[in-house]
């Protein structure tokens, strides 16, 4: 390390770790942070590992994190801290130990997932960053240190299925590498017998993971998107358009981003394939794929880049100009994307459900006389201290639960989301009348990036005094 980047480098971990605590403190975590939080507080740690990630459709490291904080002492109100501090840590690593240049030590964690979308936001991506990275520093040391590598793949499988994917190709990635491939299939089961043990040691962690986390047919998340026509298409078309450089919805109105989007994301994999081959594909295209047949979402780009980046770790050397220039355009827009969300935290409501909480007190409405319809209200749970209610349990619920005619009579309070206000608007007035309530918005927009890829998330109070 050189003098200067002994006073830098500290300096600017400080910044970044300030900047992170401030947004952090003014994040008001939103029904997906809630969900796993309250896992990780009220299941037991077989029945995450049996159970949960199952219904969750995830390995199970984010709960247990989050189980061993709340053993410590974490409250809702600092969930933040369960991905800042991993972050931190990753920070720390990546600017030491990364073979970049220093503009892309410097600039790339200030990219939109790194020091907001994984970061502010705590979920179980909140660990991906620490754990490709830890990823790449041992595999520079695999010969060596096989056993460092193997465990560093299987922290990096159980952050989530996209990073369990990741860890595979890595697998792959390192027996082709590694492998005498002018011996053909002789050099490569001289390989996998030389480190049999430790390829046995992933493969059984593979084979457990994909028992505990292969969802139910009854799971009501799949379920609800399967009926979705088309959801296919919409996914690899998403997928190509929508995360990187661009971020509009798939609408018509959105054309111009949605080429923009096209054509990065089409160029940039033509030049990558062609100035790394093989490389490219064992590391992208598992997770390209398995991202056209799951429910994807904007975030999910991330692993992308993570693929990008432990591709260009390990290959030691020179970028060609039209990869650099793909990798600028990159670093700019996902900074101007960091710079955005953060205003917009600080600014606007990511969720609404402690004004909830504070409403339903002023009206001396409990929670035991409270009906949450709506999956997006479930961090309501976490305010109200006198009663423990837990998750959503997927494999009984979709996105909303019925309003029964005994909640009409029973419940003073009845919270539903946006969607079911406008599709059953007149089911909605009905339930107004019977039960003598009003009703009463809480306006609020979970984003993604840019204000055109924001999803309505305003709750309805249907209550009565």
């Amino acid at each position: 390390m050189q003098k200067e980047e002994r006073i830098i480098n500290p300096l600017y971990i400080l910044i970044w770790f300030g900047v992170s605590l401030w947004v952090g403190m003014n994040h008001e975590p939103f029904a997906d942070e809630a969900q796993a939080y309250l896992i990780a507080r009220d299941a037991s740690v077989w029945d995450i590992l049996t159970t949960v990630s199952r219904t969750e459709g995830t390995p199970a490291l984010w709960f247990l994190w989050l189980k061993f904080l709340i053993y410590c002492g974490l409250d809702y109100s600092k969930l933040y801290i369960s991905s800042i501090f991993p972050n931190l840590l990753a920070v720390y690593l990546f600017i030491s130990k990364a073979p970049f240049s220093k503009y892309i030590k410097y600039l790339f964690p200030l990219t939109y997932f790194i020091l907001y979308q994984y970061n502010i936001v705590s979920r179980n991506y909140g660990l991906l960053f620490l754990m490709t990275t830890m990823a790449a520093i041992c595999y520079e040391n695999r010969h060596r240190h096989p056993y460092r590598l193997i465990l560093s793949l299987l922290l990096l499988g159980s952050v989530s299925s996209h990073a369990f994917i990741l860890s595979c190709s890595i697998v792959l990635f390192w027996i082709y590498k590694d492998a005498d491939r002018e011996a053909g299939l002789k050099g490569y089961r001289i390989f996998i017998e030389k480190n049999l043990k430790v390829l046995s040691i992933f493969a059984i962690f593979t084979i457990c993971t994909i028992v505990c986390m292969y969802p139910e047919s009854s799971n009501q998340y799949l379920y609800n998107y399967e009926l979705l026509q088309g959801y296919r298409v919409r996914n690899i078309l998403t997928l190509m358009s929508v995360g990187l450089i661009s971020s509009s919805e798939i609408a018509p109105e959105n054309l111009g981003y949605i080429y923009i989007g096209l054509g990065y994301f089409l160029l940039m994999t033509y030049m990558m394939a062609k100035n790394y081959k093989m490389s490219f594909g064992i590391l992208f295209l598992p997770n390209i794929l398995f991202m056209l047949f799951v429910p994807y979402k904007p975030w999910h780009a991330g692993i992308i880049i993570m693929s990008g980046l432990f591709l260009f770790w390990q290959e030691k050397r020179e970028i060609s100009r039209s990869v650099q220039i793909g990798v600028g355009i990159l670093l700019c827009v996902q900074i101007i994307w960091s710079s955005m969300g953060i205003m917009k935290d600080i600014k606007e409501k990511y969720s609404v459900t402690k004004d909830i909480h504070n409403f339903l007190q002023a009206e001396n409405i409990p929670a035991s006389e409270t009906k949450i319809a709506a999956f997006n209200g479930i961090s309501l749970y976490l305010y109200e201290k006198d009663v423990n209610l837990s998750y959503w349990d997927w494999r009984n619920n979709g996105f909303t639960q019925s309003i029964t005619p005994e909640d009409i009579k029973q419940k003073r309070a009845i919270i539903i989301n946006k969607e079911v206000y406008d599709k059953f608007n007149t089911r909605i007035k009905e339930i107004e009348a019977q039960g003598n309530y009003q009703i009463k918005a809480f306006i609020s927009g979970h984003f993604f990036a840019l204000q055109d890829m924001s999803k309505d998330e305003t709750l309805y109070v249907l209550y009565r005094k």
